[in-house]
């Protein structure tokens, strides 16, 4: 599945020059964790080290498990057709704004919303958050092992565990990692419904006249937004098709203190609208 964060939070992709320039997806962010480990390494080799808040944090998390099977991820994920299901940027983006492509990346965007399995909500580790960089290099070695979102088994992130656990040198929060599983794969959970949202809302940017998905993309964009998932590229949408409609969406998302979307999507609504008054005609 990919190479790249989000926008916002621990585990965002960075996009700073646009959506035809973003690289790619959820499973492999090999720059961003090498960049993390200058900080984190040295903490994590050593054995004797006096354990902090972090390696001994209780996440209480229980396995979940899925009836139609072994699987890690709920079917809203594992169901997404290819190449979704491997968040792979290169292929989504070469993807054809067909009728039928651009019905398939609404289904996508929809299912995010509507399967309660996928929207879960993840405790976070206490300061400095230094085993959030230690999740993603797992979710890494995940993706690695089993790239499709259908793949991913608790047998295999648990032979994956066991690995982790065999290392040298031994380090902490790797092994915290290890033995708190089911805390780091909720967190891939989330991290994917953020990813693929994002993709879809992207992959619509590409298209020359991104207007003529107004009807329908309006409504899944603002509630994107409000979930804080896609929310970057989402706003962008909404510019772009500066319909009536998406200009109202926006007028809404930028209510603050009390609105419907957090404080930095608020402020970029607002953004977005006085983009959109500053390129009116007569201006």
């Amino acid at each position: 599945m990919g190479d790249a964060p989000h926008t916002r939070g621990t585990m965002e992709r960075s996009r700073a020059n646009g959506p035809e320039h973003a690289t790619g997806v959820a499973w492999h962010r090999n720059e961003r964790t090498t960049d993390a480990r200058g900080w984190w390494d040295g903490r994590m080799s050593e054995p004797d080290a006096e354990p902090g808040s972090e390696e001994t944090w209780e996440p209480e998390v229980a396995r979940w498990r899925d009836p139609e099977g072994d699987y890690v991820l709920p079917r809203g994920l594992r169901s997404l057709p290819p190449p979704w299901d491997e968040g792979d940027w290169s292929r989504i983006a070469r993807l054809p704004h067909t009728g039928e492509r651009v019905a398939e990346a609404r289904r996508v965007a929809t299912v995010l919303l509507a399967d309660p399995q996928v929207v879960r909500s993840v405790p976070e580790p206490p300061p400095p958050g230094t085993l959030l960089h230690v999740w993603e290099e797992f979710h890494q070695a995940v993706g690695a092992r089993m790239p499709r979102t259908g793949q991913v088994t608790w047998a295999g992130v648990d032979e994956l565990a066991g690995e982790w656990r065999e290392r040298e040198p031994p380090d902490l929060l790797r092994r915290h990692a290890a033995d708190h599983v089911e805390v780091v794969m909720l967190a891939l959970i989330r991290f994917l419904r953020d990813d693929t949202a994002d993709s879809v809302f992207r992959w619509l940017l590409l298209d020359p006249d991104p207007g003529r998905f107004a009807a329908w993309a309006v409504e899944l964009a603002e509630r994107c937004v409000i979930e804080d998932i896609g929310a970057d590229p989402g706003l962008a949408l909404l510019g772009a098709m500066a319909v009536p409609e998406a200009v109202a969406a926006l007028e809404r998302l930028s209510v603050k203190p009390e609105g419907p979307a957090s404080w930095d999507n608020a402020e970029a609504a607002l953004g977005m609208l006085a983009d959109l008054h500053d390129r009116a005609p007569g201006r």
